[in-house]
């Protein structure tokens, strides 16, 4: 797997998702104070529910750029044999399903790329459950998340 594509590939993505995302919270936004907006008893939440919404998506946009910026400013290390797991590591398990790729990046997770023999690997960040079990594991440790896995590699 070329880390370094593979991470030009995800800033694309994310590029596209935050230029969607801004435009969403916009449009919310100007939903939310728009004269139809305005409650016209007290029971009428229209407003506050829009108003909730447009938060809710600017912070999304927030956090697309923040993930955008540290995928852009990280560099993939190399992992020597024997080497702990950190971010940037491309990682093999085995468990009784069988092998499962995860590629550990800064920033937000949770696409799966297909490798160039066509496997699926699942990007993940340190905050997710398997992730942060990972981190400073090497070749052999065993992980407790999805009934217990063996880490097989790591590059």
């Amino acid at each position: 797997m070329d880390k370094k594509r593979t991470i030009e590939e995800l800033i694309k993505s994310i590029e596209e998702d935050l230029e969607k995302a801004t435009g969403a919270a916009l449009e919310s936004a100007e939903s939310a104070t728009h004269d139809e907006a305005r409650a016209e008893g007290k029971y009428d939440t229209r407003g506050l529910e829009t108003s909730y919404l447009a938060t809710g998506q600017a912070r999304h946009a927030i956090e697309l750029k923040e993930s955008l910026a540290a995928l852009q400013n990280f560099t993939p290390p190399d992992f020597p044999s024997g080497s702990l797991i950190a971010l940037g590591a491309l990682v093999t398990l085995l468990s009784s399903q069988g092998r499962e790729r995860y590629f550990l990046v800064p920033g937000i997770g949770g696409t799966v790329v297909q490798d160039d023999d066509s496997s699926p690997i699942t990007v993940i960040t340190s905050k997710s459950p398997i992730g942060s079990e990972l981190i400073g594991k090497r070749v052999g440790d065993r992980i407790q998340s999805g009934g217990g896995k063996t880490v097989i590699s790591v590059s």
